[in-house]
């Protein structure tokens, strides 16, 4: 089974939720933390399953973190299908095949962090149109005296897409160290997947 295509989504999907649920992130990249430590708190928790506490927020807001909830649970199904079909080919292909695959997978997250490292150029107009994407409604459009605008200007999203996208270089990187790991030829391993 070729699931080399499936590990560049995979690797983005989990480097996003390896930034979102980072702890230390936060503290480090929310000059306002210690003012807003609850609700960063709260919110990790909410996107985890527990009670939003809905007196941080207007009816605007609560809507749109339920939306962010949502995109974030859809992730994580997304991630446990991608892993069905590795986990499959780990127990059923050869060795090399697997080589191949892990080989081929890592340099198509590679191309496709450097495709989303480009957002980072025009980052506002970027930020914009993912949101248009993404939401069904107008929600995420909040007036600047909002508090989740407070807690996270245009900046700490700025900084999360490069954590994301280091994130993903990493894990782009080691799945080509695994890949030649495995057991099986060396030369050329990825030109014949």
């Amino acid at each position: 089974m070729k699931f080399s295509l499936v590990i560049p989504l995979f690797i983005i999907l989990l480097s996003l939720n390896l930034m979102i649920f980072n702890q230390e992130f936060y503290k480090q990249q929310m000059s306002n933390y210690e003012q807003y430590q609850n609700q960063v708190n709260n919110l990790l928790d909410y996107f985890k399953g527990v009670n939003l506490e809905e007196s941080y927020y207007s009816e605007r807001e609560i809507s749109h973190l339920k939306d962010v909830r949502n995109l974030i649970w859809l992730s994580w199904v997304f991630i446990i299908i991608l892993t069905v079909p590795v986990l499959y080919s780990f127990s059923k292909d050869k060795k090399e095949h697997l080589r191949k695959q892990m080989i081929l997978g890592g340099l198509y997250a590679l191309a496709l962090t450097i495709l989303l490292s480009l957002t980072l150029i025009s980052f506002s107009s970027s930020f914009i149109t993912f949101h248009e994407i993404l939401f069904t409604n107008n929600d995420w459009l909040l007036p600047a005296s909002s508090t989740l605008i407070k807690m996270f200007p245009e900046e700490f999203f700025l900084q999360s897409t490069v954590q994301i996208v280091l994130y993903s270089i990493i894990l782009s990187l080691l799945c080509i160290v695994l890949g030649y790991k495995i057991p099986g030829e060396q030369k050329n391993a990825y030109k014949r997947a």
